[in-house]
């Protein structure tokens, strides 16, 4: 890996990184993998995550069962209380796997 600026935000986690920084290394064949195990690595610590991929909004999240939900949208417009609209649900499912698993599970 040859981007310097791209390496030191992958020793900081990303941590401040935009759902369109997201899906510019989702994009990149050079940096898919780093993007995957840091939002896996993310969603390990927190419980959740949210990116943006193929103009499409990803909220994962550990189920309270087992695995992960997985919930796709079309916009990025939430309610008063922070949650992405129903409405603007276009996919979604359950993931069994590992937080790797889910990230890869939709994409």
């Amino acid at each position: 890996m040859d981007n310097i600026y791209i390496q030191n935000e992958a020793k900081s986690g990303f941590k401040n990184w935009t759902s369109e920084g997201w899906d510019f290394l989702l994009h990149n064949d050079n940096y898919k993998d780093i993007a995957i195990a840091t939002l896996s690595k993310i969603l390990d610590t927190e419980q959740s995550v949210e990116f943006t991929y193929n103009n499409l909004y990803y909220e994962i999240f550990e189920s309270a069962d087992s695995g992960y939900v997985v919930n796709i949208y079309s916009s990025n417009e939430k309610n008063e209380d922070d949650y992405f609209l129903e409405e603007n649900n276009v996919d979604g499912g359950l993931c069994t796997g590992s937080s790797k698993d889910a990230i890869e599970f939709m994409i």
